[in-house]
């Protein structure tokens, strides 16, 4: 079994080629991405988050004061960039109040000013699809640069991005889109490191490449080191097994140097990761070790069910009968897929162990199932390539790419738990619609604020105005909080009493004689409350 290798370097012909080839499959992810937008809902109290994390003006969550009247303008204040104390002081204290790093709401902050008093949902759509298309150039530049096929790299860089679990994560307005970039990015320059056995001089750009791309990486989401500590060990196993000394060398001062940039980029992140709330919950998590062997089986199974859903075991078994072939026949890519493979699984292993149940999520684990993703489909044309004919072999190769893209745009569809952060049935879209019918009516919403009150606090911006009762004994009796007019009520899924007593109680205040007509349930029962 040979060394890594890099076959763009004999195969580095036709310039032209490989612009219209990336050009077509930014294209096509691109037409994808703009579908799937489309069908874009904003009820994600996270997502609200991101909008308060990089804009507000008084803290991480909304300031309503119960019992107070406010109008639509509000909401709009709140989720937009005002400029007024400087471009991004304001971000930059929230996050160093919250428990992540700072780079992408830096980004989010950047983009609703470049939209001007926008609260649209591609204030954070447009930062997800430039990390899309640069996903996708840089899958192509991989691929091509282990294979040496134009053809496979583009089929490859358009299926990466197509998978559901890829889009979720590029509906999903929070950083886990932006922590893949960084993941492919690092991945692409730590094989051109691998591939490259020259002296060390000509790899110094690329490995300051490393060290930024793992700061930026950092300062993205926190769990990105898992990420570079896995792919880090492993690679350094390579080195040492080609005694490649200079290389480990080498490449630890550029991981070292990294915790140096973010250091004195980012002071705050030894208190958020080991003082704050949930860097404590992941602490006492690392230590609990009652419920490892389940922990374990999720990190398993996990890739591979965001990969292939339903049938995610004939997915395992053909992975593990794939990589047992290669290894019969010697293949010289082993390399590259262990440490793909072996990198993702790390990084799962350890995520599911420190992160407590109450936060687990499939969010978290979008950036190796795409990492794994392009092991998978590297072992699979690995393995067509032993078909003898050629013509045989690329049909056979390009056909079962394109079914595999099939499957993922029938499963993005039809699959009901596979596509999140977007509505299908256009139902939500349809709700706004009928709030929109009753805009110039108070609205009341019901509820004490937390993230099931997010999730409706984008949509309070379609009213004219709104009040907000945690506690229906704060209702005046002598007093309609309306003063007697037709309103809506929303009665959120987190009140301690039943939608039927909070009407009843409304009843009861002076001036309150109204008809109540049931609208829809969107994270909360909506009511109309028509006065006689």
């Amino acid at each position: 079994m040979g060394g890594i290798r890099d076959l763009s370097r004999k195969n580095d012909n036709g310039i032209g080629i490989h612009i219209l080839a990336v050009f077509c499959a930014v294209l096509i992810v691109t037409g994808v991405f703009t579908f799937w937008s489309h069908y874009k809902v904003m009820w994600f109290c996270d997502e609200i988050y991101t909008f308060f994390t990089a804009n507000s003006e008084y803290g991480l969550g909304g300031r309503i004061q119960y019992g107070t009247w406010y109008d639509s303008r509000f909401v709009v204040d709140d989720l937009t960039a005002d400029t007024s104390d400087g471009l991004f002081n304001r971000t930059i204290v929230n996050v160093k109040n919250d428990e992540h790093p700072p780079v992408y709401f830096l980004a989010i902050r950047l983009m609703s000013i470049i939209m001007d008093g926008s609260i649209s949902k591609w204030v954070g759509l447009s930062i997800n699809l430039f990390c899309v298309i640069a996903i996708c150039i840089m899958t192509y530049i991989l691929f091509y640069r282990i294979t040496g096929k134009k053809r496979w790299a583009f089929l490859v860089s358009v299926a990466v991005c197509i998978v559901p679990s890829f889009l979720t994560n590029a509906m999903l307005i929070r950083m886990y889109c932006m922590l893949t970039l960084w993941g492919v990015l690092y991945t692409l320059l730590c094989y051109m490191i691998l591939s490259d056995n020259d002296i060390i001089k000509k790899k110094r750009a690329l490995y300051t490449g490393l060290s930024l791309t793992t700061t930026l990486g950092f300062l993205t989401q926190y769990y990105f080191a898992v990420f570079a500590v896995g792919f880090t060990a492993i690679s350094c196993v390579y080195f040492i097994m080609k005694k490649r000394w200079n290389d480990i060398k080498y490449y630890l001062i550029s991981m070292f140097s990294a915790v140096v940039f973010a250091t004195i980029l980012w002071k705050s992140w030894f208190r958020q990761m080991f003082l704050g709330y949930c860097g404590q919950d992941v602490l006492s998590s690392a230590f609990n070790f009652s419920s490892l062997l389940k922990e374990l089986l999720y990190a398993f199974t996990c890739m591979p069910k965001l990969i292939f859903y339903d049938y995610y075991v004939v997915g395992i078994l053909l992975i593990l009968g794939g990589i047992i072939f290669l290894i019969i026949k010697k293949n010289d890519r082993l390399p590259i897929i262990t440490i793909l493979l072996g990198t993702s699984l790390f990084y799962c292993m350890v995520v599911a162990h420190v992160t407590p149940s109450y936060y687990m999520d499939a969010r978290y684990f979008y950036l190796p199932t795409t990492m794994a993703y392009i092991a998978i489909l590297l072992i699979l044309v690995s393995c067509m390539e032993y078909i003898p004919v050629s013509k045989l072999q690329n049909g056979a190769i390009s056909g079962t790419i394109v079914l595999l893209m099939i499957f993922h745009i029938w499963t993005a569809w039809y699959n009901g738990m596979a596509m999140g952060y977007v509505d299908k049935t256009r139902e939500y879209f349809e709700k706004r619609e009928v709030l929109k019918q009753y805009d110039e009516l108070p609205w009341m919403f019901y509820g004490y604020e937390c993230w099931s009150m997010m999730e409706n606090y984008y949509d309070m911006a379609l009213g004219s105005k709104f009040i907000v009762y945690n506690d229906m004994n704060d209702f005046d009796s002598q007093k309609c909080p309306v003063g007697g007019q037709d309103f809506i009520i929303m009665i959120n899924s987190n009140s301690y009493h039943e939608p039927e007593e909070i009407l009843e109680k409304l009843k009861q205040t002076v001036g309150c004689n109204h008809e109540f007509e049931y609208l829809f349930n969107k994270s909360a029962a909506f009511y109309l409350i028509r006065h006689k």
